[in-house]
């Protein structure tokens, strides 16, 4: 009489361990910029400019772009120019200049297009790819005006530990009969480890659920577009979706802070 077959990962070695590594770099990046945004806004913002540099260094592996030379320089240029933007305002509004230099960055994507000496192929997908890469760290600076308020960088902090625990409830996903619940499981994790640093900072919990629910979907969904990538079987590609999957909820404190607690982010 057959036997019925256990849960067991329904991918294979290789495939299955992606979640756990990418669980670690999400946490190891969510730690640094924590810290960072504790002790200074100006170490945050090298922080955040280390994290421009190691997707400008691994965005043309990650998608298979073309002419990967032009764009690493245009993603590594524009990254640090919206960086610096952010870095060198000494007073509000903190996000003045931000707009300039993510407009600097796009013309810069164009002409990078129109000196390409390879016939142009796959153009469309280059253009928009160096897009996306600039818009996530344009997300990741996003946390710099929250570092400048006790209650901005409560409200990162909260999105920081939503996207640890999205991370790691990332994992059982090796499981065929959780696979269809990791979305549920992201939020879930996220509100309650976001919940409880509001409880740890004796903030108001009702905002911090809204904050982790939210990072936590939002970075467990681009973990989730980036994994079936093939070439995140290396391991460059897994540390700038590790990366940008942090980067990505920048903009959910910040969003949440200005519709429920204006003083978070007073420029």
């Amino acid at each position: 009489m057959p036997q019925p077959t256990p849960s067991v990962p329904v991918a294979d070695e290789s495939t299955s361990r992606i979640p756990g590594v990418l669980a670690v770099v999400v946490v190891v990046v969510s730690v640094l910029l924590g810290v960072a945004s504790v002790a200074a806004p100006w170490l945050l913002s090298v922080a955040l400019a280390a994290c421009a540099v190691i997707i400008a260094w691994g965005w043309s592996g990650t998608f298979g772009l073309p002419s990967p030379r032009g764009t690493v320089g245009v993603l590594l240029v524009g990254g640090l120019a919206l960086v610096l933007a952010v870095a060198v305002r000494e007073e509000e509004p903190w996000l003045g200049w931000a707009p300039a230099a993510l407009a600097l960055a796009m013309i810069a994507a164009f002409v990078h297009q129109l000196l390409r000496r390879d016939g142009r192929p796959r153009v469309v997908q280059s253009v928009s790819s160096v897009v996306l890469g600039l818009a996530l760290v344009g997300c990741g600076i996003l946390m710099v005006p929250a570092s400048h308020s006790a209650e901005g960088i409560a409200l990162l902090l909260g999105a920081l530990a939503a996207a640890c625990a999205s991370a790691v409830t990332d994992v059982l996903g090796r499981w065929s009969v959780l696979q269809g619940w990791l979305v549920a499981l992201a939020m879930v994790g996220g509100g309650l480890a976001s919940t409880l640093v509001a409880i740890a900072l004796d903030a108001t919990p009702t905002t911090w659920l809204v904050v982790g629910v939210g990072a936590g979907a939002l970075s467990h969904a681009m973990r989730s577009v980036l994994v079936g990538l093939p070439q995140l079987a290396h391991a460059r590609p897994r540390l700038v979706a590790g990366v940008v999957s942090v980067l990505v909820v920048g903009v959910v404190p910040y969003a949440v802070g200005l519709a429920f607690v204006p003083t978070a982010f007073p420029g």
